[in-house]
């Protein structure tokens, strides 16, 4: 098995599976090896990048909240964060910190409220891509992920400050972003896919992993074949066992390209 990350890991500088990279992955999967996406996007961002490529099998989607059968066009299982648990986790945030926005992903949809909107304009451009639109919170509702947002202060240190606050029932990470991301205690890339390993047989021995964000360290550690992306984060370059080119050289590419003829 090969299962990858998508963005800064297989997908380009341009946000895109390469031809090259798509070719090289159609060789393995005719090799039989199995090919899996592991990624923080919602199924509502992520299929539309996979489908393309025509021999992902599985797409385990936000940060392995929600686990898509590619090969079959079906969703598989969600693992859902309790809505008592995340009005209490809000509830939390809100005390301690003032203007914080929220964006939320249904079992149906990802949707965002305006400071959120407002947050990611400021503090990055915006994505040309936009999944849903301004809502009300579903407060009372089960959610998939959590996306919450800070006008000063993102990445590792939003993830830092976010993290004392979040319960036993769930679990924050990052993704390189402006957001944190929130889900369920056992929705992370790394027990997805050892659940998948496990109910298809397959052992970590035999699972090449690839990743460029803290969001994907447990799944390097599980997998037998680990590989931190040139443009990887420090802390995933010290959890893989090795380094594969940057992103928008084809990286993963080159990588599979070498195993495959090795």
């Amino acid at each position: 098995m090969i299962v990858s990350d998508l963005d800064g890991t297989l997908l380009n500088d341009r946000t895109v599976v390469s031809e090259r990279t798509m070719s090289v992955l159609r060789d393995a999967a005719a090799q039989g090896v199995i090919i899996v996406a592991a990624t923080g996007r919602s199924i509502h961002s992520a299929l539309d990048l996979l489908r393309p490529v025509g021999v992902v099998s599985w797409a385990l989607c936000s940060n392995g909240a929600t686990r898509f059968h590619l090969a079959e066009e079906r969703l598989d299982h969600h693992r859902l964060i309790p809505s008592f648990e995340v009005d209490s986790f809000l509830t939390r945030v809100r005390a301690e910190y003032e203007e914080v926005g929220v964006a939320w992903e249904t079992q149906t949809a990802l949707r965002w409220d305006r400071l959120y909107q407002t947050h990611r304009d400021r503090l990055v451009p915006r994505p040309k891509r936009q999944e849903g639109h301004i809502a009300e919170f579903p407060a009372g509702s089960d959610l998939v992920k959590l996306l919450v947002t800070h006008p000063d202060t993102t990445h590792d240190e939003w993830l830092h400050a976010l993290t004392p606050l979040v319960g036993d029932s769930m679990v924050a990470s990052t993704s390189g972003t402006d957001f944190v991301e929130i889900t369920h205690s056992s929705a992370t890339k790394g027990q997805a896919l050892a659940d998948l390993c496990r109910e298809l047989g397959i052992e970590a021995e035999s699972v090449a992993a690839f990743g460029d964000q803290t969001n994907d360290i447990d799944m390097l550690e599980w997998a037998g074949w680990s590989y931190a992306m040139e443009n990887a984060h420090p802390r995933v370059k010290r959890t893989a066992a090795q380094e594969a080119p940057h992103h928008a050289e084809d990286g993963v590419a080159q990588v599979i390209s070498a195993l495959l003829n090795g």
